[in-house]
């Protein structure tokens, strides 16, 4: 408003100056012609004034002059003047509008200031890591013990996260997505690693925070829960923690008994396995937990890393050998294609892509490195995420080239060994079915371990660990064991349960809320690292809604709420 109130008076000024001149002008141009005709007159009448006349008229032009000239050089300054001080208040304006705008904005999204890192050389890039994990060795006369380094590795922290991942979800995957189609189902799964993947990262923000506020590593989820909600609120996160790895443990105990079993009658011994109620079960869960228990993590590393190549290359053995018999061109048809079918997919797409319990042990071993802790997490979620695209679209193909209604209900799992040589694909898919069972459940016992720890505030290595570290175990397998053994068939309904609600509410809903509160809570606390996940608010707010919603969603399809209204109101 002033600089427009300024603008205005200068432009009065210089049209009053300008009609000045103006009327200079128009008088020098008559006192010009007045003289002459004066003068002609006289030259006539009086001849002798010719002199005195001649020299009055160019005195009063000499000061006429002097006037229009004296007028000009003060418009052309005013006029100077004038369009410096208006382009500088313009400039002004300018600069005082962009900062204001983009603050706005940085504050609409989410801004954590500078000043609240603890370690600003983290974010610097002058020191790499959080804190220095090392070991102790004997030398080989075992005389000295000297300090190790022990930095761990992305490549093992990915395979961890991937072997974690890759689990028996990807078995139901091919039945929740049938009915919906390869296309939707597609779009479907890329919004659920998309979301999967913030989550993770998003925890491990959580704990580098912690550890840099607590200084001491080797933190669990429920502790990070409680820190962030409470303890009264923290009973919430704690609940859906274990009903999500128990449920979870219960389905992999149910699929590897099974695979046990089969194995048994291939070999003949089909008896033996079923003279024994549950036989299978405890086999399989107890010779991963005896497995577990004996070795140290180091050699637990190795073996997962061998296990995932297993992994890796039986799915492209079955991949290569299913494509063959897919029929890829009903696998797109408009025809198969159900969008409306989407929602009741997400549960155990979700379920699929699990690994957030290993997050806390993967910011140890990588030593609070956020850099690389951030390339393990990508990575090891994104291999999975393409693997079962592929193993999606080879099986529901298959299952389209039968000529079977996949809206029917059908298992198209079961369809692949009915593909060429049945008895190959058969084999191998049960050997993918048992190594990606294996790889998932190291990451669930761990992270059942670490939970069981914070419960009980036992650390999680040392004397104190290892005295309590049998009865620790039992209470991870034994009550998995129980109910597989009491309802061998309960492995889809597990998981698609522990889907709906456990990772809904675990890794969707609470990790963003716990984060926002975080980094945009009236406290401001000192944080250790600046955001890991970009674009600040928005990411927050679209996962802990789209929780929300699926949470009731299903919560409402699973207690009849949708059957009672479309039968009780017709046009519901």
């Amino acid at each position: 408003m002033t600089s427009t109130k300024y603008i205005n008076n200068s432009i009065s000024l210089s049209v009053a100056v300008g009609l000045l001149a103006l009327g200079t002008q128009k008088e020098v141009s008559a006192l010009l012609v007045t003289p002459t005709l004066h003068s002609q007159q006289a030259r006539r009448h009086r001849g002798e004034s010719n002199s005195y006349q001649r020299a009055q008229t160019q005195l009063m032009v000499s000061q006429t002059t002097d006037e229009v000239t004296g007028s000009r050089l003060f418009e052309e300054q005013e006029q100077a003047l004038t369009s410096s001080e208006i382009g500088t208040i313009a400039g002004e304006e300018e600069t005082r509008g962009m900062p204001d705008l983009l603050a706005d904005l940085q504050e609409t999204i989410g801004k954590v200031d500078d000043d609240r890192i603890i370690y600003p050389e983290l974010q610097t890039g002058e020191v790499p890591r959080l804190y220095s994990s090392l070991s102790y060795e004997r030398t080989e006369e075992g005389k000295v013990v000297k300090a190790v380094h022990a930095e761990g590795s992305v490549m093992g922290a990915a395979a961890l996260v991937a072997g974690t991942t890759i689990g028996a979800g990807v078995l139901a995957l091919p039945t929740a997505t049938a009915a919906a189609g390869f296309v939707p189902s597609t779009f479907a799964l890329g919004i659920a690693w998309l979301y999967m993947t913030i989550s993770g990262l998003l925890i491990a923000e959580l704990t580098l925070n912690r550890i840099g506020s607590s200084g001491r590593p080797g933190l669990g989820l429920l502790e990070l829960y409680e820190n962030s909600l409470g303890k009264n609120v923290g009973r919430i996160g704690s609940a859906a923690y274990f009903f999500l790895h128990y449920a979870i443990m219960v389905a992999y105990v149910a699929q590897g008994g099974s695979n046990i079993a089969g194995y048994m009658e291939s070999l003949g011994l089909g008896d033996l396995a079923s003279s024994v109620p549950g036989f299978g079960q405890l086999a399989f869960a107890g010779t991963c937990g005896a497995i577990l228990y004996a070795v140290n993590s180091a050699t637990v590393e190795k073996i997962n890393n061998t296990l995932v190549f297993g992994v890796v290359a039986s799915f492209l053995a079955i991949v290569g050998i299913g494509s063959s018999t897919a029929d890829f061109g009903a696998l797109i048809d408009p025809a198969f294609q159900h969008p409306e079918e989407v929602v009741n997919c997400f549960p155990i797409l979700f379920l699929s892509l699990v690994y957030q319990n290993v997050v806390p042990t993967v910011v140890s071993q990588l030593e609070g490195d956020r850099n690389k802790i951030t390339t393990s997490v990508i990575a090891g979620t994104t291999v999975p995420f393409i693997m079962f695209l592929m193993f999606n679209g080879v099986v529901l193909g298959n299952a389209l080239s039968t000529g079977v209604d996949l809206t029917s209900g059908v298992n198209p799992v079961s369809l692949l060994q009915s593909n060429g040589d049945g008895s190959v694909v058969g084999d191998l898919v049960s050997g993918f079915s048992m190594l990606a069972v294996i790889t998932s459940m190291i990451g669930f016992t761990y992270g059942l371990l670490d939970a069981w720890t914070d419960v009980f505030n036992i650390p999680t290595e040392g004397k104190e660990f290892e005295r309590w570290k049998a009865p620790l175990f039992g209470l991870v397998f034994v009550p998995p064991v129980a109910l597989s053994v009491a309802n061998p068939d309960i492995f889809y309904d597990a998981l698609d349960y522990a889907g709906a609600f456990g990772v809904s509410t675990l890794f969707l809903l609470l990790p963003p809320f716990m984060v926002w509160q975080e980094r945009y809570g009236k406290e401001k606390a000192p944080l250790a690292t600046k955001p890991m996940v970009p674009f600040g608010k928005i990411p927050l707010a679209s996962m802990y809604k789209a929780a929300g919603t699926l949470i009731l969603e299903q919560g409402a399809e699973k207690l009849g709420v949708f059957e009672y209204l479309s039968q009780h109101l017709p046009s519901f």
